[in-house]
């Protein structure tokens, strides 16, 4: 039974101590920040921390299996977000208050704003640029 419970423990630890290339590829990205929880997943790994480094806050940062950073996920409160997003959300899905937003950012490329409403009884997950224009967006990480 020691011994049964002794390999669970290592088992489960593995699946929150990231590789040492995803470790040095966070610290890469994020010098000033600490990881709070890794995560790990089919193609790689997540971290949920306090970005130090840009003064986002809450952030998730993703990373693939080899370590390559791919992405940040940064809750937003609506009054964070640029009014032509918020506009057109309002103007496409209705006006209420039920909408999440989550900037994602990406080295190389513009943000992106994903916005999680319910429309017509459905939730519904949309992503825009900065303009509040809609656009396709492939997120592996819901």
């Amino acid at each position: 039974m020691i011994f049964g419970f002794s390999v669970f423990f290592v088992f489960s630890q593995h699946d929150h101590t990231p590789p040492k290339q995803v470790s040095e590829s966070f610290h890469r990205e994020y010098p000033r920040s600490n990881p709070a929880k890794w995560s790990r997943s089919n193609d790689g790994w997540s971290v949920s921390f306090q970005d130090n480094d840009h003064n986002n806050g809450e952030a998730t940062a993703y990373f693939d299996a080899s370590g390559k950073y791919v992405e940040t996920h940064i809750p937003y409160d609506k009054n964070d977000v640029p009014v032509s997003v918020r506009n057109h959300t309002r103007n496409s899905y209705g006006a209420s208050d039920q909408y999440e937003y989550t900037r994602i950012d990406r080295s190389g490329e513009k943000a992106v704003y994903k916005t999680q409403v319910r429309h017509k009884k459905q939730d519904k997950t949309i992503y825009m640029d900065n303009d509040g224009r809609e656009r396709d967006y492939h997120d592996n990480h819901y």
